[in-house]
C-alpha cells in the first residue's frame, strides 16, 4: 500500500468527526496522568523538565555489534540504568516526579504540582546532579566491560499544556509548550549539566551558588547556565536540604539487584526475518536489524501553540495537532508499513526494517513513507485544519544497524530503538526545516536513481534534501520516465488530444490514468 488522497482525506476527516469537544482547565488536584489525561481531556501544568541523556550511547551499540555477549551486556546494562533512573524520579522518599517516557536513553522527566511549588526548580538541578553521581560511582563500576556511560542533562521551568493521544498501545503522554521544548534544546556537550534562566532565577541560593553562566543562549534568547561539579558530601547535604532520601549505597544495593534478577544468560539478542512487533520485546527478546530510522518533526508548532491565548484558540490548535500526530502515525504504519516507535512531543520516530537485510529497498520504503508524510502536510491535512498550512514537516533519515527492545521497569517499558543511524536520522532532522526531506550519505548511496534525482547536496549540512516532495511529484516524474524521460505535453488535433513528450517547448503536463501507452 501507499500513500494515497482520498484515503488519507477521509480518516482525517473521520478522525476529526470523532475527537469529540476539546477541554483544557488548570490542574487542580494532584493526579495520576496516565488516566487524567486524554486526547480530549486536557490540562494546563507548571512544573520543571528535564532531559537527561546519554550521547555516547549510539557509538556503544555500534562497537557491541560485532558480538554476542557484547550486545548482551549492552542491553543488560540500558535495562538496569533505565530501571534505576525511573525509581530516583517516582519515588516519594526521592524526587517523587514524573517519568514522562525514555527516548531511547534520554530521559524526559517533569517534576510538577497543581499549586506553585518553590522546590520544583531545585529537584530539577539536583536530579540532575544525583543522575551524575549515580552513573560515576554506582553504574559504571558495576559495568567494567561496557564503556563508561556519561550524561548530560538540560532543564526549564514553566507552562505546559498535558494530553495524551495515539491508538491502543502507542498512547503517549504529551507535554506541549516552551518549557517541554526548551529543556532538551539546551541540552549541551557531553557531561555537561544545564538549566535555562527560567530556572536559575529561583532556585535557592544553595544550588545557584553552583551555577556558572554559559556563553551560549537558549531558544528564547536567555542565559544558560551550567551545574558545576559537587562533591559526594556536599551532594548528600543538598539532599538532606531538600528531603531527598538518595545515596550510594542504597542503590548501588538495588542495581545490584536489578543484575542478579536479568542474567547475561536469560538475554537473547536475535535478527528479525519478519516485522518485529516492538511490544512484544523485553529484556530477554532483544533484536538487532539494519534499519532506516525516520524522524519527522513539525516545524513552528511550538511558536504555534505559544501563541494561542485563549481557551478557543488552545482547544483549536490541540485539535490541529492531534489531527496531526494521527495522520503521521497511519501514513507511517498503514500506508507504508513502518513502525511507529513513539512520539517525542511533536515529533514522530519511524522505523523500517523490511525486506530484512535488503538496504535499498528499506531505504525506498522509508523515503516513500517521507513522502507520504509530505503529502499528508502539504495536501490533506490543510483541507481539514487549515492550520497545518502554517506548519511543516522537517524530515530526516539515516539507515544501519540499530539494536531494539522493551525496556525499564513493568508497566513503564519505552519502545527504544537506538544506533548511530537513529541518532544521524534524528540530527539530518533537527538540521532542516519544514517542508525538507533530509538523507545522510548513507541513505542516498543505496538509493535507486529515480529517486536520488529528487535530491540535491546541501553544502551546508553534507545531507541530500529535497524540498516539498509529495506523491503526486514522483507519480508524474514515474510517468514521464515511461515514456522515456522528459517532460510531457498536451496537444490538441482535428482528431483529438493527444499526450506526447515535449520537444521544442509547450505546456507540461501530469498525464491522467484514463491515457495508456
Amino acid at each position: 500500500m501507499s500513500w494515497n488522497y482520498d484515503r488519507s482525506s477521509e480518516r482525517i476527516r473521520d478522525h476529526l468527526d470523532n475527537m469529540g469537544a476539546i477541554e483544557v482547565a488548570p490542574l487542580s488536584r494532584d493526579a495520576n496522568l496516565e488516566t487524567l489525561l486524554t486526547e480530549t481531556r486536557c490540562r494546563e501544568i507548571r512544573g520543571a523538565h528535564v532531559y537527561v541523556d546519554v550521547p555516547n550511547f549510539s557509538a556503544l551499540v555500534t562497537g557491541a555489534a560485532g558480538g554476542e555477549m557484547p550486545l548482551k551486556r549492552l542491553a543488560q546494562a540500558v535495562h538496569v540504568y533505565q530501571r534505576e533512573v525511573a525509581r530516583i524520579v517516582e519515588r516519594v522518599e526521592l524526587f517523587d516526579g514524573y517519568h514522562v517516557h525514555f527516548q531511547g536513553t534520554r530521559l524526559h522527566a517533569l517534576f510538577f504540582r497543581p499549586y506553585e511549588d518553590e522546590e520544583l526548580p531545585a529537584k530539577a538541578a539536583l536530579f540532575q546532579l544525583v543522575l551524575r553521581q549515580f552513573v560515576r560511582d554506582v553504574f559504571n563500576p558495576v559495568f567494567p566491560k561496557v564503556a563508561d556511560f556519561v550524561v548530560t542533562g538540560g532543564a526549564a521551568l514553566g507552562d505546559v499544556i498535558g494530553t495524551k493521544n495515539g491508538m491502543r498501545a502507542e498512547r503517549e503522554l504529551l507535554f506541549i509548550g516552551r518549557p517541554a521544548n526548551y529543556a532538551a534544546k539546551v541540552l549541551g556537550s557531553r557531561g555537561t549539566l544545564t538549566i535555562t534562566a527560567s530556572v536559575h532565577e529561583v532556585l535557592p541560593n544553595s544550588l545557584k551558588r553552583g551555577c556558572t553562566e554559559t556563553n551560549r543562549k537558549g531558544p528564547d534568547g536567555g542565559s544558560v547556565y551550567e551545574l558545576t561539579t559537587v562533591t559526594g558530601e556536599e551532594l548528600d547535604d543538598l539532599c538532606d536540604e531538600f528531603d531527598i532520601d538518595w545515596d550510594v549505597e542504597s542503590s548501588a544495593e538495588r542495581v545490584e539487584e536489578d543484575i542478579d534478577a536479568t542474567p547475561l544468560s536469560d538475554i537473547v539478542v536475535e535478527d528479525a526475518l519478519v516485522k518485529m512487533d516492538l511490544d512484544t520485546l523485553s529484556i530477554r527478546k532483544n533484536k538487532l536489524v539494519t534499519a532506516a530510522s525516520l524522524f519527522a518533526d513539525v516545524d513552528g508548532f511550538t511558536r504555534y501553540i505559544d501563541s494561542a491565548e485563549s481557551d478557543n484558540e488552545k482547544e483549536e490548535a490541540l485539535r490541529v495537532f492531534h489531527a496531526i500526530r494521527r495522520e503521521m502515525s497511519r501514513v507511517v504504519r498503514l500506508d507504508y508499513d513502518g513502525l511507529h516507535v513513539q512520539f517525542q512531543g511533536d515529533r514522530l520516530q519511524g522505523l523500517f526494517h523490511m525486506p530484512a537485510d535488503e538496504l535499498g529497498a528499506i531505504v525506498t520504503r522509508s523515503v516513500e513513507a517521507a513522502v507520504g508524510l509530505q503529502s499528508s502536510m502539504l495536501k490533506t491535512l490543510p483541507l481539514h485544519v487549515p492550520a497545518a498550512a502554517k506548519l511543516g514537516l522537517a524530515i530526516g533519515i539515516d539507515v544501519g544497524d540499530t539494536f531494539a527492545s522493551k525496556l525499564g521497569t513493568r508497566g513503564q517499558r519505552d519502545r527504544i530503538c537506538i544506533g548511530e543511524p537513529v541518532d544521524g536520522a534524528a540530527a539530518a532532522q533537527e538540521r532542516q526545516e519544514g517542508g525538507i526531506i533530509a538523507l545522510t550519505a548513507a541513505a542516498y548511496a543505496v538509493l535507486p536513481e529515480a529517486l536520488q534525482q529528487h535530491f540535491t547536496k546541501d553544502e551546508t549540512t553534507g545531507d541530500w534534501i529535497a524540498k516539498d516532495l509529495t506523491a503526486e511529484k514522483l507519480e508524474r516524474a514515474a510517468k514521464a520516465a515511461s515514456y522515456g524521460g522528459g517532460a510531457m505535453g498536451v496537444h490538441s488535433s482535428a482528431a483529438g488530444a493527444f499526450v506526447t513528450r515535449i520537444v521544442g517547448g509547450g505546456r507540461a503536463t501530469n498525464p491522467a490514468r484514463s491515457f495508456a501507452f
